[in-house]
């Protein structure tokens, strides 16, 4: 939720024309819902909220080392601490020392329905994200293998075979009468066949 500055009143005139205000237990300061802090509803945006969030990454290796100094066996674990820092933290964290039961009780209850409430908005945020991502057309493009790549290359390079007619004997006997038809004599198709079939 927003922090507010001194010149802003921490509740909006829908929220105080229904009665929906509370005093925050640090600062006695009225607020309605919109200026609530977002770690804890019992308190202003201005309490709390200077908390942080820190992660880090624990690892632990066990080893099995033989007689001999050398290592056998050997596996790693890794795990994530998470720690909360901050003067709200701390604040907040003083507060629990001087809770009954019954209100300790009623605390983790409440945190626990919110917990659960977070999860699943949190997941159904996750699965929207997902349906967006999902209608998105993505147009593949084939590649081409470096060997499908130099194949295609080297097709395009060779030559292109012509199909040649293959000459039977009765196609000659008829090229040849049809020679003898023209008036050519025996002489003069030798010779021309001897050039190439030109006249």
């Amino acid at each position: 939720m927003p922090k507010y500055d001194s010149d802003t009143i921490p509740c909006c005139v829908t929220c105080d024309t229904r009665s929906e205000t509370k005093s925050c237990i640090k600062c006695a300061v009225v607020f309605c819902r919109h200026y609530a802090s977002a770690i804890d509803i019992r308190f202003c945006a201005n309490c709390i909220g200077e908390v942080a969030v820190k992660e880090s990454i624990l690892e632990k290796v066990i080893e099995h080392t033989k007689p001999d100094g050398t290592i056998s066996f050997s596996r790693k674990f890794q795990s994530k601490m998470i720690k909360l820092e901050g003067v709200d933290w701390l604040f907040a964290n003083h507060l629990i020392e001087d809770m009954t039961d019954a209100e300790i009780d009623g605390a983790v209850e409440y945190h626990r329905a919110n917990v659960d409430l977070m999860l699943m908005e949190r997941e159904s945020r996750k699965q929207e994200r997902i349906r967006k991502l999902a209608s998105v057309k993505v147009i593949s493009v084939k590649r081409q293998s470096q060997y499908e790549k130099e194949r295609a290359e080297a097709k395009a390079s060779s030559p292109k075979k012509t199909k040649t007619k293959e000459i039977t004997q009765n196609d000659l006997v008829a090229a040849l009468m049809q020679l003898a038809k023209a008036g050519l004599t025996p002489e003069q198709i030798t010779a021309m066949v001897a050039k190439g079939g030109k006249k």
